[in-house]
């Protein structure tokens, strides 16, 4: 298991704060705990407990349990389970969304449904790249502000916690969450004959990989007879039936994941 740390541009304004990982491969959980700075007394005569190293004060905490999580519906190809923390309802961890399935119907990004759902942050995130990704397979996400917190992770070797470039976590995961690509066999078929493509599943960075996935289809335009494909050493086929359609007209087929879909698209004209 990989730990991806960013420090987050759009955390900018929170309290300093630091995120502590305890990570326990053998019952496949992750607990994430917030800890804030302690702030200095207003009071002079007490001393200042920030004095020299900062101190910061567990507030909440939240647990992943990916064997949990597996057994719901949700589990998919690019799925990733997000802990927001309510800064204002007390200073407290929110139970792991599925971020995919929340934003299947409207296309919204993690901060855009933080914001549509509860004032508050995602700064933790379990992240499952493939259906039948192991526990080691998935990685952790952690989004930082721009205070000197941190971020302390337990049960992994260092070399397994990287800390970043990104700006957000969803950086992150773009660059190790799986794609497809999707091709036209030819750029033109004639009115009423079928139109094939052909799908190569992506690695992270876009490079073409073998495993496999099972994805899912639809189309613009034409009739699209199997709506489902899995992969064999990560390639695929699909047809799309132009029967009644004229010259000129277009279809287009697009291939995602469950929650997911219209990851790559690729368009045929009639004539």
């Amino acid at each position: 298991m990989k730990v991806y740390v960013v420090k987050n541009t759009g955390l900018a304004g929170t309290r300093d704060y630091r995120i502590s990982l305890e990570i326990d491969r053998e019952a496949e959980t992750v607990k994430a705990t917030l800890a804030m700075r302690v702030l200095p007394s207003p009071d002079p005569e007490i001393k200042d407990q920030n004095e020299g190293e900062p101190s910061y004060a567990d507030k909440d905490s939240v647990l992943f349990a990916a064997r949990e999580l597996r057994a719901g519906r949700d589990w998919s190809e690019r799925q990733a389970y997000l802990a927001g923390f309510d800064w204002l309802d007390g200073g407290r961890f929110r139970a792991p969304v599925p971020l995919s399935t929340l934003t299947q119907p409207t296309r919204f990004s993690a901060a855009d449904i933080a914001r549509h759902i509860w004032n508050g942050n995602f700064l933790v995130g379990l992240n499952v790249p493939f259906t039948n990704s192991t526990f080691d397979e998935c990685f952790v996400s952690v989004n930082l502000g721009q205070g000197d917190g941190g971020c302390v992770v337990s049960g992994l070797a260092d070399a397994d916690v990287e800390l970043t470039q990104y700006s957000s976590s969803g950086n992150v995961r773009e660059m190790v969450f799986p794609s497809v690509e999707v091709k036209a066999d030819t750029a033109s078929v004639k009115a009423g004959e079928p139109a094939t493509f052909s799908l190569q599943m992506l690695d992270g960075l876009g490079d073409p990989t073998t495993r496999d996935a099972e994805l899912y289809l639809e189309t613009v335009n034409g009739f699209l007879p199997v709506v489902r494909r899995r992969t064999q050493d990560g390639k695929a086929r699909a047809t799309v039936l132009t029967t009644g359609m004229q010259a000129g007209d277009t279809v287009r087929l697009k291939a995602g994941f469950k929650f997911y879909p219209g990851a790559d698209d690729a368009e045929v004209t009639l004539t």
